[in-house]
């Protein structure tokens, strides 16, 4: 069967080659739609990344981007007598315009206030903790303004040497960088306001069981644990981009399906005397389904195998083009469009099938 399958597809190479091309760009366009998905829908992970477990706001904040907090130390002190609360940092965060060679980015600054009895490991210094007149930043937004590290980034009258420029995280939508507690304090020109207060929970202690305890104590106040935080900021994007994923996705499929399908009738069509010739020495109507259905498997691998490879090197171009084009390609989504992928073979095969099953073994005698 898949000799014959074979010789049927590569008897017109150029036809073969601009079916492959079909389908691999329907596979690319998915693969490409889904992965961009991933790489958006990684923001706000930063805040499970930071060591606390829960996260104090001014009551009405719904997150991080749309919304203003602001929080007095004395709110945090009285969230620090929680039984359970091992430690409450003050958190400084703000949208902000960084000057940078001639130009201007808009990053989001973040400070963390270690003097409040932040557990500090290396990786928390190195992330989150830069000295005084220093400051954090990731390669994207690196790319974006050109900063490298030991470059000057200017807020206002106050400039800061970039300290280290850490590789793209999960952020997307907005850039963060972060500086030190006292720098910050100096950029925004706040006393003893702060924006959030970052929750450190001992370790015998339950975290929802603390989090409401909170909650009860300061009506003020609304508490959010580090996955709710970061799901705040993802929701705008899970509600505005899954219903453009779901049509792209669509398109791709009916594009790949519709690819397959002609280029195998055509084949059929074109070898209706050899079908027949089959039927006339016995071949059965599964037999003839099997070298169809192997026609469109082999055209859909390869288109496939195509597509997964061009999608892997257009993510790379269009992230070197565009530093916000952030893709995540996961084997799960790998593993899913490969499944429709097979899924479009078959589908694909419906037509021609019942075409060669309807041959007449008698076109073979006639002239």
């Amino acid at each position: 069967m898949v000799p014959v399958a074979r010789r049927n597809l590569f008897a017109e190479k150029g036809r073969f080659a601009i079916s492959v091309a079909g389908v691999a760009f329907a596979v690319l366009l998915i693969m490409t739609v889904l992965a961009l998905y991933r790489g958006w829908s990684r923001t706000g992970q930063i805040f499970q990344e930071m060591p606390g477990q829960l996260w104090v706001v001014q009551q009405g904040t719904s997150d991080p981007f749309h919304s203003v907090s602001l929080l007095e130390r004395a709110d945090l002190e009285r969230v620090a007598s929680v039984s359970g609360v091992q430690t409450v940092v003050p958190v400084l965060s703000r949208q902000m315009s960084l000057g940078a060679t001639g130009s201007e980015e808009s990053v989001r600054l973040m400070a963390l206030d270690a003097s409040a009895g932040l557990p500090v490991t290396p990786e928390v210094r190195d992330r989150f903790l830069p000295d005084r007149g220093t400051i954090i930043i990731e390669s994207i937004l690196s790319r974006q303004s050109g900063l490298h590290e030991g470059d000057r980034a200017e807020f206002g009258d106050l400039s800061l040497t970039v300290a280290d420029v850490r590789p793209a995280g999960s952020e997307v939508l907005s850039q963060f960088a972060f500086v030190n507690f006292e720098d910050a304090k100096r950029i925004f020109g706040v006393g003893g306001i702060v924006t959030y207060g970052m929750v450190v929970v001992s370790e015998d202690a339950g975290v929802p069981a603390v989090a409401a305890a909170i909650a009860d104590q300061n009506p003020r106040l609304k508490v959010y644990t580090d996955e709710e935080f970061a799901t705040s900021i993802r929701k705008e994007i899970d509600e505005s981009f899954i219903p453009v994923i779901a049509i792209l996705v669509a398109i791709g499929f009916v594009v790949g399906a519709a690819v397959v399908g002609l280029t195998i009738y055509t084949a059929t069509i074109e070898r209706t005397r050899e079908f027949g010739v089959m039927k006339a020495v016995g071949g059965s109507a599964g037999f003839l389904y099997r070298i169809v259905l192997s026609q469109s498997a082999i055209l859909t691998a390869a288109g496939f195998v195509a597509g997964l490879l061009g999608s892997l090197v257009v993510a790379d171009l269009a992230a070197r083009a565009v530093p916000e084009f952030a893709t995540d390609f996961q084997a799960r989504d790998i593993a899913a469009v490969g499944t429709a992928a097979l899924v479009m073979a078959v589908i694909a095969s419906l037509v021609p099938a019942r075409r060669v099953n309807s041959i007449d073994p008698a076109i073979v005698f006639r002239a």
